[in-house]
């Protein structure tokens, strides 16, 4: 709730006297108390042990055929398939690309360090502000290479695969969207 007030405070300068930050501490106290103090029924208990059992029964079926399954595009299917036609699939899209290859090491850590030598470059220069700076840091704990994925889309003939590059957690991304709020504003 500290943590909360303090955000509310800092953020959006509430004062620490106003009773909307009580009115609000109140109710998200009741909410919560409400959701997860208040035993559950015996029909809920039923409902979720059936529904357990149920998902691990398929997670086995799926490890132990060698199935994959996947969300499709924004519908919110799932489709399943054969694990040896996803890696044939994903093998003839990057060989009829060749925009893409597998690595033999993780140079993560590397660009990691790039990046932020080239930012406290940039700020000890005096070409960035401090808050620039703060915007455009990686984080360390959420820091991760872009990387290829596939979506199926079962719609179509042979359920081709749709690629995908997720680089949301790149090192770089923070500068990237630095960047393009500049330029969109």
């Amino acid at each position: 709730m500290n943590v909360i007030t303090r955000y509310l405070i800092r953020e959006h300068h509430i004062p620490l006297t106003a009773t909307i930050i009580r009115e609000f501490s109140q109710h998200l106290e009741a909410s919560l108390h409400q959701q997860y103090m208040i035993p559950l029924s015996y029909l809920n208990i039923y409902r979720t042990r059936k529904e357990f059992k149920l998902m691990k029964s398929i997670q086995h079926r799926l490890q132990k055929e060698k199935y994959i399954l996947r969300e499709t595009d924004k519908s919110g299917i799932f489709h399943i398939g054969n694990s040896a036609d996803y890696e044939k699939k994903t093998e003839a899209y990057r060989q009829k690309t060749g925009a893409y290859i597998e690595l033999d090491s993780n140079p993560l850590w590397s660009v990691f360090d790039k990046v932020i030598l080239l930012l406290n470059d940039l700020r000890s220069k005096k070409y960035i502000l401090s808050w620039q700076l703060g915007k455009m840091m990686p984080k360390r704990e959420t820091a991760q290479l872009a990387y290829l994925c596939f979506i199926p889309k079962p719609h179509k003939a042979g359920t081709p695969l749709r690629p995908i590059v997720s680089s949301m957690n790149m090192p770089t991304t923070g500068i990237s969207k630095f960047l393009d709020k500049i330029i969109r504003s």
